[in-house]
């Protein structure tokens, strides 16, 4: 019966996403090795060394390999001039951004006018009661 290596590495208690992983951040030659020596290791399989070699081998060659990105990095980048912003353009920028906050809060609470029109129908006090000597 043809033996996965998905369910090979779980036959080893081994993560086969985690291993993948592991085996794609080392040279090939040290990768097939690794995979090679827990191929032997199955339990059903009466592999000869070479056989396991070659199997492994075979099998990190379809593994990805990390690539470097085709972006570079923020650190790499040495050209880009540092922007400077001089501390009155900060001033103004912080004082634009805190009248949006007031202007945001302000309206966002009722003014007195509106709560007059949303007075509740009833009340709790009593109305008042004509004097008994009428």
């Amino acid at each position: 019966m043809p033996l996965s290596v998905l369910s090979a590495l779980a036959r080893l208690n081994i993560d086969p996403w985690e291993e993948a992983a592991a085996l794609s951040q080392l040279p090939k030659d040290a990768a097939a090795q690794k995979l090679a020596a827990l191929i032997a290791r199955l339990p059903c399989g009466q592999w000869a060394q070479a056989d396991s070699s070659g199997i492994a081998h075979r099998l990190i060659e379809l593994l990805p390999r990390p690539s470097s990105p085709k972006v570079p990095l923020i650190e790499t980048v040495h050209d880009l001039p540092k922007m400077k912003i001089s501390m009155g353009a900060k001033l103004v920028i912080c004082a634009a951004l805190a009248g949006i906050v007031f202007v945001a809060a302000a309206s966002c609470e009722p003014s007195s006018a509106t709560d007059i029109g949303h007075a509740p129908a009833f009340s709790t006090v009593s109305p008042p009661q004509p004097s008994s000597g009428e």
